[in-house]
């Protein structure tokens, strides 16, 4: 008798804090970060493999994520993404693809123009891309000049 109350106490127990679990995980990851951000969008040639949740850098710090990645009707890819409303970027800002390593997560890297140029606002389109380069477009880059 004493063991099937030992196992409904740490059942209790587990289902106790796995409810808990679940409630931080949801509240962390549903945050109210769509409010206090603005949404812009850039278009791709080559995206290599970013996808909803990918990193947004500037200088390295992430400013904001992917929010939507979608073809166009000229099949480019087009990405919208949010970016802290405390950043703002400058118009003539570069905006590319990178990975964390050979083998890491893609982001996208904002390299910001003149801090001096107007800025971008809600819903417009960073105009300067750099599509994305993977190791065998850059291989064979490396081949090219070899062979000249």
């Amino acid at each position: 008798m004493k063991k099937s109350y030992f196992e409904t106490i740490i059942g209790t127990i587990i289902i106790f804090f796995s409810i808990i679990f679940l409630f931080v995980f949801f509240r962390s990851n549903s945050s109210d970060y769509i409010s206090e951000s603005y949404k812009l969008k850039a278009q791709f040639l080559k995206v290599g493999g970013i996808v909803v949740g990918n990193d947004v850098k500037l200088s390295g710090v992430k400013i904001g994520t992917v929010s939507d990645v979608s073809l166009n009707n000229d099949y480019f890819a087009v990405i919208e993404f949010y970016i802290n409303n405390k950043i703002k970027i400058p118009e003539n800002s570069t905006i590319m693809v990178n990975s964390e390593g050979i083998l890491g997560n893609k982001y996208l890297s904002i390299i910001p123009g003149d801090k001096d140029n107007l800025k971008l606002k809600p819903n417009h389109e960073i105009k300067n891309v750099m599509d994305y380069e993977s190791i065998e477009d850059q291989v064979s880059k490396i081949i090219f000049l070899a062979t000249q």
